[in-house]
């Protein structure tokens, strides 16, 4: 009887809590996806794509579909959760635009525009 072999990406996470990765890591993703977003207001998509290729790389989480991360700044319970930006909720209070993973999409849905 085959064993069934399951891809290795398939074993890795589809989120990250920033709180559980070792400081100097958390640090690093952090410099990454800022200076990531820094080089998308620049048009830079090429810079963009290969940060977020590397931040992916540093943490072990599952490749994004559209290989962008996404960090949740949920005003609700201020979670920290690095995940896939395709399943990101957006949502502003006033002018500031803030990002919900999934979990807080389920636990407190705040102010989603659509």
């Amino acid at each position: 009887m085959a064993t069934a072999v399951i891809p290795h990406t398939l074993r890795q996470p589809r989120e990250i809590k920033l709180h559980q990765l070792p400081a100097p890591v958390a640090d690093q993703l952090n410099h990454l996806l800022d200076t990531a977003d820094q080089h998308a207001g620049n048009h830079d998509l090429a810079a963009y794509a290969l940060l977020h290729a590397q931040a992916v790389s540093l943490i072990g989480i599952r490749p994004p579909a559209r290989g962008e991360l996404a960090r949740c700044t949920c005003q609700a319970c201020y979670c920290d959760t690095v995940f896939d930006e395709q399943h990101a909720r957006y949502y502003t209070d006033g002018t500031v635009e803030f990002i919900q993973c999934p979990g807080c999409v389920d636990d407190h849905l705040i102010h989603v525009d659509d």
